[in-house]
Order: structure tokens, then C-alpha cells, then sequence
């Protein structure tokens, strides 16, 4: 498919790597003359140096014959009217960030209705969304729900005195109990991600990806060197759009939580105050270890530091961290600082763009494609997909079927039905299927399911 992705910072040049690397014709479109050389000299792709909303920079970037464009500006305006020219061009299919926190009300989103944009993403809902499975999986860096909720994935790093360091990927199956147990699908050791066998050996510092059924991987976190703990009492510090999205889905959480939000500003805090009735608001400032402790930091289950800065997010969250917080996330911002994170202590990050990215990844993906995620700390993908009736993997035992390198079946839904593959599992067509793949061997992944 050929691609015109306007805009090549931390969104668009992530989902430009990503998709060359699935044989996509990439032409990427930025009005940064060092941006367009960073690309140019790192990605196999063409390049167009121009503004993005210019029909001149658009021509030269031959946006007639673009199957797709996506528009992941700094600015809203520049996305909503490069659709609109790709429309117009005669482009079937385009994809916008909107950063306009009231989507509902924005007069942006509603022209980009008008002009049949396909996709709008909002990066502080979506953050707000991944938020929210970290906070129902203490403990891990990273979650995502699969088959509608019934199987969960997290990322989590195995510490030193986890009882599995050490241990083969064959023997820790056999200790997570339950019907579904937890599997192994992906490591990350150093730089190098590996979808690991029976012999794999794992070491601490690693970090995992692990699927299974909620009550049985928090059962068995212990096995990592963690100490599971259901959250109660939150503490959001920062009040901005991100603050109040996640301030918003977890008041309407089943789970019931207890919510406190931290914000400096006063006349924010009033307005907080008016769209959130069912969270405590206070007014103070996250970086003063006095206010923290006023608030009952000890007392916190856990702590969302999500301002708009990153370096008050890691001050925050450190202080929080060393004076009695049990989990605390800090949105980061800057790619090169998510590293510091757990050096910190500081138990997950949450980087906005890549997960702004993931979500345009994954409409594009759609159809036989039902959801996927994209680990920041491993490069493997997780792709739910439906196994079509013509493709090889169909009415075959899986031991009898040539599964590509750097490609695992996780999970298979039949039915109502949840299991973990064995050798002589028979996938049936229409199953969904749960997918790991490294990024090299994602389209090798589609072609197993899809024939």
C-alpha cells in the first residue's frame, strides 16, 4: 500500500518505521529540513520537504496515487485540512491527531466528520485508556485486553531475586496454576527482542510479555519478584487533558477507586472541580515534598503523574516513589527519558506519541486484524486476528504447520472457549487467534491466518 504520512516527529516517523518494515510504500512529508535528513538518511522511505496543508508540497509528494494518507502534525489545523486536500485528491482512506481535548464539542473534529475523515485520534484519551489497564495490573509496565477482556497481556521486568531467574521458559509454565496459565511470548534481553523456546533461559533484567487471564497472572506475579497490590487509593497529579481523562474513566470505573487530583493551578482546579464531582480536587504543587505529604502520600495505592512537563513528571514521581507510594506512572513525553524510569524506581512510563501511533497502526490493520498492541519496552507486536478458512494454519495440527521465524500463537478464542496452543491444537477457521510477531515478521503473521 502506498502511505503519505504527514509529519515526521516521534508519531509519524515511529509509524513510518514501523510499516517499511512491512513492505509499505512510505512517503513521509516534513517542513523541518533536519527532520526530512534524520528520515531520509534512517528509513528507507521517499521524502518531501514542504508544509503539510500546501497543495504544492502535496503534488510533489504525488498524493494522487497515496492509498492512505495519515496527518500527525503538532497541529490540528495542518492534519484536518491535509485530509481534507488528500479528499479532494481522490486518497480513499485518511487518519488525523487531533490534540483538542474537548473532542466532543470540537469544531475541528466535527469538520473533520464533515469531510469523512476515517480516523481521529485523541493522544489524551488514548493515554487515559492505557492508564487504565496499568492501573487494573499492578505492577506491570504495560497492559493490553484481548477477546474481549477475557485474556490480558502485560510487560513486566523480572527482578533479581524473582524466584524464575535462571530458570527455562519449559519448567516456569508448569508453575501458574488455573485453566489458562500464563505464557511467555516475547523477551526483551538488552536491545535484542526474542520470542523465546523451552530452553530459554531467563535471566533478571529482563523483561517479559506475558499473557493470561487476569486473577492467575496477579496470582502469580510473586514468580517475577513482585508483590501484586489491587489499588484503592489514587492520587492523579496534574490536572491538564490528560489528568482530567484519566480522572474521568477511573471515577467511572467499576472498581470503585478512591480519587484525588493534584493541580497548581487554581482556576483549573475550580474547573475540575465542576466536570469531575465525584473526585476530591486540590490545589498544589507536585515537585513540594510538603504538599505530597499533606495528601497522604504513604496512604496512595497509587500515583499518575501526568502534567505537561517531563521533568516535573520525574520529580513527582520519584518523590512519590521514595516516600511511600505503592505504584506510581509517570507520563513521559521525550522517547530518550522513558530509560530513566525504572533506573528511577519508578514502576511504568507512558509515552503518549508511541501510544498515538499504535492506535493509527492498528486502524490500518483492520479487518482481518481485530486489535493489536505495540510494546514499548520489547519490539514485538500482539496482533488478534481471525483465522480466515483459506489460510494454511486452518484444520492442521500446529506441530504439522511451518510457523515463519520470530512469529508464536498465544492464545486461540473458539467460541466461548479460551486455550493455549499445544502441538496437536487444531485451529478452525474463523477463530481468533493471538498472534506474536517481531516487527520483520508481522506480514508473515497476516499471511498465516489470512492464506
Amino acid at each position: 500500500m502506498r502511505i503519505l504520512i504527514i509529519g515526521a516527529g516521534e508519531v509519524g516517523y515511529h509509524i513510518a518505521n514501523r510499516l517499511v518494515r512491512e513492505r509499505h510504500d512510505i512517503v513521509v512529508v516534513d517542513d523541518a529540513p533536519e527532520v526530512i535528513t534524520r528520515v531520509r538518511e534512517e528509513l528507507d522511505v521517499m521524502v518531501c520537504e514542504g508544509h503539510g496543508a500546501s497543495p504544492e508540497t502535496l503534488e510533489r509528494a504525488e498524493i494522487d496515487q497515496a492509498e492512505m494518507v495519515i496527518a500527525v502534525t503538532h497541529s490540528d489545523e495542518v492534519n484536518v485540512v491535509a485530509c481534507l486536500l488528500a479528499r479532494q485528491y481522490g486518497v480513499p482512506q485518511c487518519m488525523a491527531r487531533i490534540h483538542d481535548g474537548d473532542v466532543e464539542t470540537s469544531p475541528l473534529v466535527t469538520a473533520g466528520k464533515r469531510i469523512g475523515i476515517d480516523l481521529m485520534i485523541n493522544p489524551s484519551r488514548a493515554v487515559a485508556e492505557e492508564i487504565q489497564q496499568l492501573v487494573h495490573m499492578p505492577g506491570a509496565d504495560e497492559a493490553a485486553e484481548f477477546f474481549e477482556g477475557r485474556v490480558r497481556l502485560i510487560s513486566v521486568r523480572v527482578h533479581a531475586s524473582a524466584p524464575i531467574v535462571q530458570q527455562r521458559v519449559k519448567e516456569i509454565g508448569a508453575r501458574f496454576p488455573g485453566e489458562l496459565p500464563g505464557v511467555i511470548a516475547a523477551l526483551q534481553r538488552g536491545e535484542k527482542t526474542l520470542i523465546p523456546r523451552g530452553e530459554t533461559i531467563i535471566e533478571a533484567e529482563d523483561h517479559l510479555l506475558i499473557i493470561g487471564k487476569d486473577q492467575h497472572l496477579q496470582a502469580n506475579l510473586h514468580l517475577l519478584g513482585l508483590s501484586p497490590n489491587r489499588m484503592k487509593n489514587l492520587l492523579i497529579i496534574g490536572g491538564g487533558q490528560v489528568g482530567l481523562q484519566v480522572a474521568h474513566l477511573l471515577s467511572q470505573d467499576a472498581a470503585g477507586y478512591n480519587i484525588k487530583i493534584l493541580e497548581r493551578n487554581t482556576q483549573r482546579c475550580h474547573e475540575l472541580a465542576t466536570r469531575l464531582p465525584q473526585v476530591l480536587v486540590l490545589n498544589g504543587d507536585a515537585t513540594d515534598l510538603k504538599v505530597l505529604q499533606e495528601e497522604g502520600i504513604r496512604d496512595m495505592d497509587g500515583v499518575i503523574v501526568v502534567t505537561d512537563d517531563d521533568g516535573t513528571n520525574l520529580i513527582a514521581a520519584l518523590l512519590a516513589k521514595t516516600h511511600g507510594a505503592h505504584e506510581v506512572i509517570a507520563l513521559i513525553k521525550r522517547p530518550e527519558l522513558v530509560s530513566l524510569v525504572a533506573a528511577l524506581g519508578i514502576d511504568a512510563a507512558i509515552n503518549p506519541r508511541l501510544i498515538t501511533a499504535d492506535a493509527m497502526l492498528r486502524y490500518l490493520r483492520r479487518g482481518q486484524v481485530l486489535s493489536m498492541f505495540t510494546s514499548t519496552s520489547t519490539e514485538a507486536e500482539t496482533l488478534e486476528m481471525e483465522a480466515l478458512p483459506r489460510a494454511k494454519i486452518v484444520g492442521r495440527p500446529l506441530h504439522k504447520v511451518n510457523i515463519p521465524e520470530g512469529i508464536i500463537i498465544g492464545a486461540i478464542a473458539h467460541g466461548d472457549t479460551i486455550t493455549i496452543p499445544r502441538g496437536d491444537t487444531v485451529i478452525d477457521a474463523y477463530d481468533r487467534v493471538l498472534v506474536f510477531a517481531l516487527p520483520k515478521a508481522v506480514s508473515k503473521a497476516t499471511r498465516l491466518l489470512g492464506g
